[in-house]
């Protein structure tokens, strides 16, 4: 009795989520609207699995019985649109797009089309058939559900890995953008999903009454990461807008090619010339963008540059000096009044973590073992 109160409690839980989101978009705006319209679907779902599964207020109007069975399949695509607006992208509808809502406009037309041709002395029998999962077409509806959720969140995962190796090629330090609370609850929704048919007997009779109860502290737990990060959206927007003129490049290159500094050593010259007496590397906030910006080139041209002369994408590129000066402060009387984590700091690292985790990459030991190794051998 307990779970089906939380199941009931969970509805309205999540309609002020879904409120608190669509009302709130001042961060962020796209991932806030789809963000909320999941939990607006995941009340609606969780209302009529109480009206449908745990009452016998289904009984008294029947034509909700389909009530979910068309945007069950909005999950996937809302939670796919979701990560990638998350991860700076913009969804723009056009044709393809629309293909997404289909089979949610299907399953609608055809249960609901199913249901207006059944006699009404036979309405209750099959509401029956429908409650004990044994009408035919339950077994093909749930598959084909259960593919399409599996397929978005394949895609919601490969769409967030390819954001985080984006990543390395824009941004000098990325540890606070790699999301890797999303990433690990996206891996665990898709290993479930993935073990959940092994158990589809045992699931299919005693596991729905849970559901509610396993959804709280998740989807609290997205909720409040997506609301506690207003810092990863400002960063986002400048990601975005490199991205974009990335995908824009072909076009670019062919009408400012001319204009470009030619890619050969003596701009590769010049670069780490600017980057030994400028230093720019000691800033912790630096992008690709403001660094080509010193050039008056676009992003991917320096990009470019990068791969083809050093063979490192931007974030080798600048963590290597960062390490560098690193090594030469770690060992400097003057910032013996450091703590490793100070140092860091100074050579452009955001973080700890980062830090370390940067130091042991390039110079295979960390921070402390190379501060002790250098001093031990003068």
């Amino acid at each position: 009795m307990i779970f089906n109160w939380i199941g009931f409690g969970s509805v309205f839980f999540l309609l002020g989520l879904a409120i608190f989101f669509l009302k709130n978009r001042h961060n962020n705006a796209g991932s806030n609207l789809y963000l909320g319209l999941l939990f607006l679907l995941q009340a609606l779902s969780n209302f009529h699995f109480f009206i449908f599964r745990l009452s016998d207020f289904i009984y008294h109007v029947p034509f909700l019985i389909h009530l979910s069975a068309g945007f069950r399949f909005l999950w996937g695509v809302l939670l796919f649109f979701f990560v990638q607006t998350y991860t700076g992208k913009t969804i723009k509808y056009q044709g393809k797009t629309y293909l997404h809502f289909i089979p949610a406009i299907v399953a609608t037309i055809f249960f609901y089309g199913k249901l207006f041709f059944i006699p009404a002395s036979e309405i209750q029998a099959y509401v029956d058939l429908i409650k004990a999962d044994k009408h035919p077409i339950n077994r093909p509806y749930h598959l084909l559900l259960y593919f399409s959720n599996v397929a978005y969140l394949v895609a919601s995962l490969v769409e967030l890995l390819k954001y985080r190796l984006a990543l390395t090629t824009y941004f000098s330090n990325i540890e606070k953008l790699r999301l890797v609370w999303l990433f690990n609850i996206l891996l665990f929704l898709v290993i479930f999903h993935f073990v959940l048919p092994l158990g589809y007997g045992l699931l299919a009779i005693k596991f729905f009454p849970y559901v509610p109860f396993m959804q709280l502290p998740i989807l609290s737990f997205v909720a409040w990461k997506a609301y506690s990060q207003p810092e990863l959206f400002t960063t986002l927007e400048t990601f975005s807008e490199i991205t974009l003129a990335n995908e824009n490049r072909k076009l670019d290159e062919q009408k400012i090619v001319v204009s470009l500094p030619a890619v050969d050593d003596n701009f590769a010259n010049t670069l780490l010339e600017f980057m030994q007496k400028n230093k720019p590397y000691l800033n912790a906030e630096l992008t690709i963008k403001t660094l080509s910006d010193e050039f008056g080139i676009p992003s991917y041209q320096l990009s470019k540059i990068l791969n083809q002369h050093f063979q490192k994408n931007f974030f080798d590129f600048v963590n290597t000096y960062r390490v560098e000066e690193a090594k030469t402060k770690l060992v400097a009387s003057e910032y013996e009044h450091l703590t490793l984590e100070g140092i860091g700091y100074e050579c452009g690292f955001n973080s700890k973590s980062s830090f370390y985790a940067v130091f042991k990459k390039y110079a295979n030991q960390t921070p402390a073992e190379y501060r002790k190794e250098i001093l031990l051998a003068v």
